[in-house]
């Protein structure tokens, strides 16, 4: 290695100043010249810089010159720091051998800093703490020192005090990074080993993997072998990000890069397998990869217009490559047609996709109501795994439904306790503990299920605390409940697409609130239209949408009243027979409704 490397991630909870921190890294560094800068430069998707969140991991490589008049070659990577995205965070821990662990000097230690912290801290990282905006008038650093060694067990006197925004405490940081963070093992003389860290598509180059060289050296002309599926091809292009896209002739052990090889097919280049020489193959095992993540929330992605079914299954499948915690089967309901039964790691993973495909694909959908993977026993004792609503089996063949339970950690400010608390309570939930970090911050812990969580509990917890609460979650198990699933049905038909499951005790009253919003969302027929919410075959709430009306006896201007009676009653019968044969048209809002609904 022609200059010493060091490898670091900036990890953090949401909005504690990644991205402005990595700006400032790029400018110090002479990365970025004067008249290009800008802020959240790494961002480079236009959802990123609408909503001020990053979605992607970015990877980048500086140049520095220590104190110690060293030249370093540094690759930094920016994470994002919401729960959403923590499978993009385990990726690029992988390809590190340090972290940058930011905390927000008036917000203190927060839920996903915790997350955070120890998933670097299982990856075996060295972390460097970083104490940021200290330039605030609510800032106290102090504070944050105490919550370091409480909560992470980690020295408070060796945090770093900055403030990305001014540019104070940032050379600090740097040369904490030469000094602290151990440089990656030169294996340089082995055959080839690089683990894929991520992969996008292009439509003139194929497959564009960004890889980290663990063993070898990869140079452009070199044939190469993917582990997993055994494609072989030539290697095109290589070079790094400084942050714009260079080229160059080799990557060496410890370096991380991206890799052009002409691969066409989508499942050659899977996120986390292993790339290897073809003419001389490493004889060591495969890498280890990633940890595989299952979806935590599912949902149907339609295309507006049936004739772009096959428009949608290339987006989809692109977008994989892109983000390998979104999965999709194909599915087809009765209502919208022919669709995808989609996996996400949460409600804002969903979002983003969903505006990902009609942004970058041009594909206007329509999405059913997120649900999430039950696990039921039937009578003849089988198991089914049922994430679809449309798929629930009657209730006659089932012994037990188990949802599944999250232990979500909840960082909040000490005057807000109390309506957490109570929405905790409302939502099913199972006290843990409750910490008291000092007189201003606790950290509540509650066993919730996750179907109450996916709809609006970030949402509602965010009012109450007005705020000033963050939320983390993970998977800990499956638990038996008294789960139904409530159909809706128009004029006797069952739409599939709007089925739910939920809470028996809490059935009538989502029930009540569908229907009656779908009474305001579906326009008025030439004909009576019931709206109905069944439990199989009992109704446990209804509306009525009335009939367009018409004056049929404004020609009668007088007479016999029986004249007027016959104009009503063959009125009555059209509209009889037009219920019989009318198909109501259901709008795109209502297929929303149940996003909207209030538990």
């Amino acid at each position: 290695m022609t200059q010493p490397i060091r490898n670091f991630a900036i990890i953090a909870h949401i909005d504690h100043g990644k991205s402005t921190l990595a700006d400032r890294l790029l400018e110090l560094t002479g990365a970025v010249p004067a008249r290009e800068a800008r802020d959240q430069l790494l961002d480079s998707m236009d959802l990123e810089r609408e909503r001020g969140i990053t979605i992607k991991a970015h990877a980048v490589r500086l140049t520095y010159t220590a104190r110690d008049g060293k030249p370093y070659r540094m690759h930094l990577i920016d994470t994002p720091g919401h729960v959403d995205f923590s499978y993009e965070v385990s990726r690029s821990l992988a390809a590190c051998e340090g972290a940058l662990l930011l905390i927000d000097a008036s917000q203190g230690v927060e839920a996903q800093t915790i997350a955070n912290a120890q998933l670097a801290q299982a990856n075996g990282l060295k972390l460097i703490p970083v104490i940021n905006k200290i330039d605030l008038p609510s800032a106290d650093p102090d504070r944050c020192r105490r919550q370091l060694e409480e909560l992470l067990d980690i020295d408070g006197d060796e945090a770093i005090l900055a403030s990305a925004k001014e540019g104070l405490g940032v050379p600090e940081i740097l040369e904490a990074i030469v000094e602290r963070i151990p440089p990656p093992a030169d294996h340089t003389d082995e055959p080839l080993r690089a683990l894929i860290m991520d992969s996008w598509f292009d439509s003139y180059q194929g497959v564009i993997v960004l890889v980290r060289i663990v063993d070898g050296q990869v140079r452009t002309g070199d044939r190469i072998r993917f582990w997993a599926s055994g494609a072989e091809s030539a290697v095109l292009e290589l070079g790094v990000f400084t942050p714009k896209r260079h080229s160059q002739e080799s990557l060496s052990s410890g370096e991380v890069g991206y890799m052009v090889a002409g691969v066409k097919n989508l499942q050659d280049a899977k996120v986390g397998d292993t790339v290897t020489n073809a003419d001389r193959p490493a004889a060591a095992a495969r890498l280890p990869g990633f940890q595989d993540v299952k979806p935590m929330v599912y949902c149907g992605f339609y295309p507006s217009e049936s004739g772009q079914f096959d428009e949608l299954r290339e987006a989809v499948e692109k977008l994989q490559l892109n983000d390998a915690s979104f999965t999709f089967e194909p599915e087809t309901s009765l209502a919208l047609g022919f669709g995808f039964r989609c996996g996400f790691l949460g409600l804002l993973h969903m979002d983003i996709i969903k505006e990902r495909l009609e942004r970058e694909y041009h594909i206007p959908l329509i999405c059913t109501t997120p649900t999430v993977n039950y696990r039921i026993h039937l009578t003849n004792g089988e198991q089914q795994w049922v994430h679809n609503p449309a798929n629930f089996p009657e209730s006659q063949h089932i012994e037990m439904i188990e949802e599944p339970v999250i232990l979500a950690t909840i960082s909040l400010p000490e005057e807000s306790i109390g309506p957490v608390l109570g929405l905790c309570q409302d939502r099913r939930g199972v006290q843990r503990d409750v910490r008291y970090l000092d007189r201003r911050r606790a950290i509540v812990r509650y066993e919730l299920p996750l179907n109450e969580v996916i709809l609006d509990f970030h949402d509602r917890l965010k009012s109450i605390s007005h705020g000033y609460a963050s939320l983390d979650y993970e998977l800990i198990g499956y638990q038996a409940e008294e789960l139904v699933r409530v159909d809706v049905l128009l004029n006797g038909e069952r739409v599939d697409a709007l089925s739910f499951i939920t809470h028996k005790g809490k059935a009538y009253q989502r029930g009540r609130e569908l229907v009656e919003q779908m009474r305001t969302l579906i326009p008025k027929q030439m004909f009576e239209v019931a709206i109905q919410a069944a439990i199989g075959h009992k109704v446990i709430a209804r509306e009525t949408i009335a009939a367009m009306k018409k004056n049929v006896t404004a020609k009668c201007y007088g007479g016999d009243i029986t004249r007027k009676r016959k104009l009503w009653e063959k009125q009555k019968q059209g509209k009889k027979r037009m219920k019989q044969v009318g198909r109501i048209e259901v709008p795109q809002e209502a297929f929303l409704a149940l996003l909207k609904a209030k538990v």
